[in-house]
């Protein structure tokens, strides 16, 4: 018999409510917490990289070697016998398709799962104002998880001093760096904040820079034009607790210049670790920085092929912002997905 189809909204109020937790982020953490304690009761303390394969087998899950149909990456489909068959893009790198199953296992810690396919969406196009998307952010939380799980995750993070040690568990999980330096942030005791570099225009650029309609002084071509106006900017930054509560803001889109730690690592494809100045905004000061090349498709490279860039930053001499006179515990600077 067809379950009904209920509104997303009402599957994450539902995962809250079943859980007991304060929001929708706490629980689907939780709900994944239970798996890897079954996969513990089960198969006792897990070997690194823990099997996704056997996640999913513990939430009934079958495995297709059908490509997915509906997403570039991966879905869950329902079987017709009151199960879910997952599909996963065989052609995606190992550690993407780790970390899709991961994701679509997410799936299976909401009520009424079983009522309809789930594809996952790609990342940089969510809203979390929208239901839709923000259960998309919350599987890739729960996905984080579980291939992170605690407390294996937090004793090998506890010895990681630099850009190499973050790397190395990246290996360790085999995850991609960005997901390993995403998840160290957020778990970290200490102030710190992953900030992810892409190359881009700033927005007032945009329609301006490498438009073949305008003219330059100097005789270069369109294309040449944009790419000599590119500059590493902030795309998106995940926080610590501790970072958050110094109210320190990191804004989007802000560029660093062609130097220093985060530059070397772009132009040279090494990890890189320095003390430097940087500037910020609101946020500018002194910081250890722990920068990390990731892999970048060839139309998002810089002028002369630079890489984009992870980066840890650890505040040394960073001025605090005050505090507004009346300002209460409101909404904190950073989200957690």
């Amino acid at each position: 018999m067809t379950q009904p189809t209920r509104s997303t909204q009402a599957l994450i109020d539902e995962l809250i409510r079943s859980t007991g937790c304060r929001d929708a982020p706490e629980a689907i953490r939780a709900k994944a917490k239970e798996l890897i304690d079954l996969h513990v009761a089960s198969f006792g303390e897990p070997s690194l990289p823990i099997s996704v394969d056997v996640l999913a087998s513990l939430q009934g899950i079958g495995r297709s070697d059908e490509a997915p149909v509906h997403s570039p990456d991966a879905e869950l489909i329902p079987d017709g016998h009151g199960g879910m068959t997952m599909r996963v893009n065989a052609d995606r790198p190992e550690t993407r398709q780790r970390f899709s199953v991961a994701h679509e296992i997410s799936h299976t810690f909401f009520p009424n799962y079983t009522s309809k396919a789930w594809c996952r969406t790609d990342a940089r196009y969510r809203d979390r104002a929208n239901a839709e998307d923000f259960l998309e952010m919350l599987c890739d939380i729960g996905a984080a998880e579980l291939l992170f799980p605690q407390p294996w995750f937090g004793r090998d993070a506890a010895v990681v001093t630099d850009a190499t040690g973050i790397i190395t568990l990246a290996s360790t999980y085999h995850a991609s760096r960005e997901a390993a330096i995403r998840r160290y942030a957020e778990t970290s005791p200490e102030s710190v904040a992953a900030v992810f570099f892409t190359w881009k225009l700033k927005p007032t650029q945009k329609g301006i820079a490498g438009n073949p309609n305008q003219t330059n002084l100097f005789g270069i071509s369109a294309e040449d034009a944009l790419r000599e106006a590119l500059r590493l900017r902030i795309e998106y930054s995940v926080t610590s607790e501790s970072f958050k509560a110094e109210g320190l803001f990191l804004p989007k889109d802000k560029s660093v210049e062609n130097d220093g730690p985060i530059y070397r690592a772009a132009s040279t494809g090494l990890p890189v670790d320095d003390q430097c100045h940087l500037d910020l905004g609101q946020a500018s000061g002194t910081y250890r920085v722990s920068a990390i090349p990731l892999w970048t498709a060839e139309d998002q490279l810089g002028a002369t092929g630079e890489n984009t860039v992870a980066a840890l930053l650890r505040p040394v001499s960073v001025r605090r912002p005050a505090k507004k006179r009346g300002a209460g515990s409101g909404p904190t600077l950073f989200g957690t997905d």
